[in-house]
């Protein structure tokens, strides 16, 4: 995400966003990213396509970062099993070992309780895997979204119970998958984030006359809901 990325979803009225580095190279220019525009704040992690390269030092050095005002989320963190984007940004038909991945998962849901912040979790595992850990590990205590929802209202029905905040993305709404809808529709607007897994933020305006349409409210409340979750989410 450019400058010109920033002024143009300010300008679409958008006033938050969450940018997320994927890698130690992909932070530092998030950081630097967030230190120049008030609108964007950062979240940190080593995300599931390459947790097999999380090691202490890593952390250490995320504990150190999230003294940065700007830094206000742990993610995208999760399981990934079906697949990967390699750092040239290729796609790849393989994935980093099951038992690894669950490993750096856990730990950066412990270091988000112990740094008080929210965790942003990527969820492409086995059935509701990611929800056992967080309830197990009882993250919503300091908040929990699910990155890309794309599931159905059973999966839906337990982040309400569990507290997890679900983010309704452009691409998963415009080719919904099944069920997708009726998760939509039954999700509490006090749980709905909105994002677009671009790099064109601005586009979260056409996410919210989505929902809106199949939730049956204006896009303005949509939008206004969910900065106000966000916001309460990420406040520190």
């Amino acid at each position: 995400m450019s400058p010109a990325d920033v002024k143009r979803a300010e300008d679409a009225g958008l006033a938050l966003m969450i940018t997320m580095g994927l890698d130690k190279a992909s932070t530092d220019v998030a950081l630097k990213l967030a230190k120049r525009h008030r609108s964007v704040r950062l979240s940190l992690a080593v995300h599931p396509w390459y947790s097999d390269e999380y090691t202490e030092e890593t952390r250490e050095t995320f504990v150190a970062l999230a003294k940065n005002r700007e830094v206000v989320a742990i993610g995208e963190t999760g399981l990934d099993f079906t697949g990967r984007m390699s750092h040239q940004w290729v796609r790849e038909e393989k994935y980093v070992d099951k038992e690894i991945q669950r490993a750096t998962f856990r730990a950066h849901v412990a270091l988000a309780k112990e740094l008080k912040l929210p965790v942003i979790v990527h969820d492409r595992g086995e059935g509701q895997e990611a929800l056992d850990v967080l309830e197990e590990m009882s993250a919503a205590r300091t908040g929990a979204i699910m990155h890309g929802f794309a599931k159905d209202e059973a999966y839906a029905r337990r982040c309400e119970k569990l507290g997890i905040h679900l983010s309704l993305g452009l691409r998963t709404l415009q080719n919904p998958p099944p069920g997708f809808e009726a998760a939509v529709k039954y999700a509490p607007l006090r749980l709905i984030v909105t994002e677009t897994d671009s790099n064109k933020p601005w586009e979260v305006v056409k996410a919210c006359e989505i929902i809106g349409r199949m939730k049956g409210i204006p896009t303005e409340e949509v939008g206004s809901r969910a900065t106000e979750n966000l916001i309460r989410l990420t406040r520190r």
